[in-house]
């Protein structure tokens, strides 16, 4: 008896590389959904082959550290700082404040000069 595979012609069996056999399931919402139906219809591909493409050529951003989430707390916090600073400065003049302000200014960047180099090389882009 012949089976398939004896059977001359045909295409050549796929190599294990590219054989398609793992699934990653997720949920999305309808909107989720919709929009990337639209994508792939756009691109002229199934849903599956776009979201294949997309996930393989995918930027991911990572979550801020634990040391960069407490920089960007203290940077945060200087803002009340030359709030307070700005309030002086239309009370009684520029002059009174300007040496505070230049403080203020190193102050701010020490802060950012601590953040990771990553942080600062985001290109702000959210998937």
């Amino acid at each position: 008896m012949t089976g398939i595979r004896n059977k001359p012609g045909g295409r050549p069996a796929k190599s294990r590389i590219d054989k398609q056999n793992r699934v990653v399931s997720t949920k999305l919402t309808e909107l989720q959904f919709y929009a990337i139906r639209k994508r792939a219809t756009e691109a002229g591909l199934r849903v599956s082959e776009y979201v294949r493409q997309a996930v393989v050529s995918a930027e991911v951003t990572p979550r801020l550290n634990r040391q960069d989430a407490d920089t960007i707390r203290k940077l945060a916090g200087e803002a009340n700082n030359i709030n307070q600073l700005a309030h002086r400065a239309n009370a009684g003049g520029f002059a009174l404040v300007a040496v505070e302000l230049v403080k203020l200014k190193n102050r701010i960047v020490e802060i950012i000069n601590q953040l990771s180099d990553d942080w600062k090389n985001k290109k702000g882009k959210q998937i």
